[in-house]
């Protein structure tokens, strides 16, 4: 093989190479990360959030503290300059939420479902539209000595929470099992089953929906069909 045709072997294997990598990059399903929250170990957080890249599409948002420790990073969002409408288009368009770091404030608003700041907000919305959330626990874990000193009714109180989040579908876990969650509850979302119903028309219609997109797996009830037909809305399965 002369000079030539291993220089066009070479740029073959290499635009391969590279087509290869984008697929597998499409592949990839997207979800959101969103870091907010001091942690005690950032390290550890951003080892995380990379293996977490390595398995998702991920878009990423970060408060301002984490957009100066993920330097280099090009496709962070900064939370405080997101405005409404680049949220919404996150918890449209992505199937997951990760948080690999919360606080004490998370549990009690996601459990009380306040929405008044940026992190509370996105979260909630997620879980409106019925997709996974998953959040690393360790820095609201209360350690040996919050256990032997905290008032019981202080101790109880954050598991009340924590309980009234889990059955809201939130997953808590450490953070070294977040990625394999994350996974899990991904395939879950994607084998779910939606039960389009009547009633469910009925609302669209009175909100002068004409066009209703479902998840694929959907199943839609044979009165829920007859009605979106004499309403005139249309079912789009994703």
């Amino acid at each position: 093989m002369d000079v030539k045709e291993k220089v066009k072997e070479l740029v073959r294997q290499a635009v391969e190479a590279y087509m290869s990598e984008q697929d597998n990059e499409e592949k990839k399903p997207a979800i959101t990360v969103l870091l907010n929250y001091h942690s005690s170990n950032p390290g550890l957080i951003l080892k995380a959030v990379t293996e977490i890249k390595e398995s998702f599409a991920v878009k990423l948002v970060a408060s301002k503290d984490w957009v100066e420790l993920l330097e280099g990073d090009e496709d962070v969002l900064p939370l405080s300059q997101a405005d409404h409408s680049e949220l919404e288009k996150l918890w449209n368009s992505t199937d997951l939420l990760i948080l690999p770091v919360a606080s004490f404030q998370l549990v009690s608003k996601l459990a009380l479902m306040v929405n008044d700041d940026r992190t509370a907000h996105t979260a909630i919305q997620f879980q409106l539209l019925g997709k996974p959330i998953v959040i690393a626990n360790n820095e609201v874990e209360l350690g040996v000595y919050q256990q032997i000193l905290a008032p019981h009714s202080v101790q109880e109180k954050l598991q009340a929470y924590l309980r009234t989040t889990q059955k809201d579908q939130v997953k808590w876990v450490p953070l070294k099992q977040l990625l394999r969650t994350a996974k899990e509850q991904h395939q879950q979302y994607k084998e779910k089953q939606p039960l389009i119903m009547a009633k469910h028309i009925d609302h669209a219609a009175r909100e002068n929906v004409k066009t209703i997109t479902v998840p694929k797996e959907s199943k839609i009830t044979p009165v829920a069909k007859d009605i979106a037909r004499e309403m005139k809305i249309e079912i789009v399965k994703e």
